[in-house]
């Protein structure tokens, strides 16, 4: 499971009674109040406060591909805001689809201490804020889905060998049917680069907390023995094959003048699968999971300290991955 499982995730989407969802909103001085009330709230954590029109587009940039903020944030960008722990663990997004999106993101598959963490926040916001709240429906929010708990239980999950089988979509399909949603890896409609899919819940009416994280976990679980069985068949018929993908993704990782994005995510999973496997060592097997964000365009040029250009930052990320990988290597 460790090689599998990334990353999770707990989300908590919640409103301030009275005031229009963000979309609907038409007074810029709302916006305002949804931001400093929620803020006040919060300032005995000392977390770090961010309106996000005071932030560059680089800054906004690295923080989505942190995965703590979204991209409809970025979209909102002139009002809304994000508040965030200084380990990053915990972020508050203010006026995004909803008024509140407070999620806990752990590597490993955390989703129980993810959601203790959460939810003691949310207990706080409750008990200073007036939030939207039906006795039938629970917390209402913008979204029909999220209506019920408003939680989002997710998990980040490396599935190379049912992708490369073919045999993703049936799993798909059949999640879906018990309500569990497998996307991409920046959500809804975004693509599974790098053989990286997010599994969460389809609905939060008529379930509790604890049900939701039973049901995507129990579905978490399946989905690891399912990707364990298919890499022990890849293995039997394939393992020249697996072992020559994962040696050459290391040589052009570690040697090629140029990376461009979406080479470089191909040619990550490649290795990260031989690693998993035991083909190539490192001495830090984290650091493939760190470097898929790290050598994200937003990061790069923050690392850079400059707006660059694709084909000089297309350079610039093979000079790193180069460097990071080799130091890593046994």
């Amino acid at each position: 499971m460790d090689n599998i499982v990334v990353s999770s995730r707990i989300r908590l989407a919640r409103n301030l009674h009275g005031i229009p969802y963000p979309h609907k909103l038409k007074d810029e001085r709302a916006y305002a109040v949804v931001m400093k009330s929620v803020a006040d709230v919060l300032s005995p954590f000392n977390y770090k406060v961010y309106a996000t029109n005071t932030l560059s587009d680089i800054d906004c940039d690295v923080l989505l591909e942190k995965h703590l903020i979204s991209k409809d944030l970025i979209l909102n960008k002139e009002y809304g805001g994000v508040i965030i722990s200084e380990d990053e663990t915990v972020s508050i997004m203010i006026n995004e689809e909803d008024h509140i999106r407070a999620q806990c993101l752990f590597s490993g598959f955390n989703l129980q201490k993810a959601y203790e963490i959460v939810n003691k926040i949310d207990d706080i916001l409750l008990s200073k804020l007036s939030i939207s709240y039906d006795s039938e429906l629970g917390f209402l929010t913008a979204c029909p889905t999220n209506i019920g708990t408003g939680m989002r239980a997710s998990v980040m999950m490396f599935l190379p060998a049912i992708t490369m089988n073919g045999t993703v979509n049936n799993v798909i399909n059949a999640l879906s049917k018990l309500g569990i949603t497998i996307r991409g890896v920046y959500g809804e409609g975004s693509s599974a680069d790098g053989y990286m899919y997010q599994v969460s819940n389809q609905i939060s009416l008529g379930l509790t907390e604890q049900e939701i994280i039973k049901n995507v976990s129990n579905a978490v679980l399946k989905i690891c023995e399912i990707e364990e069985n298919a890499r022990r068949e890849l293995l039997k018929h394939q393992t020249d094959d697996i072992i020559d993908s994962a040696c050459r993704a290391y040589g052009i990782l570690t040697n090629a003048y140029k990376l461009d994005s979406n080479e470089f995510m191909k040619l990550m999973a490649k290795l990260k699968f031989g690693v998993c496997l035991g083909f190539i060592k490192l001495s830090n097997v984290d650091i493939l999971d760190k470097l898929i964000i790290s050598a994200q365009p937003a990061h790069l040029m923050q690392l850079k300290g400059e707006l660059i250009q694709p084909n000089e930052r297309d350079i610039f990320r093979a000079e790193y991955v180069a460097g990071m990988l080799k130091n890593a290597k046994i």
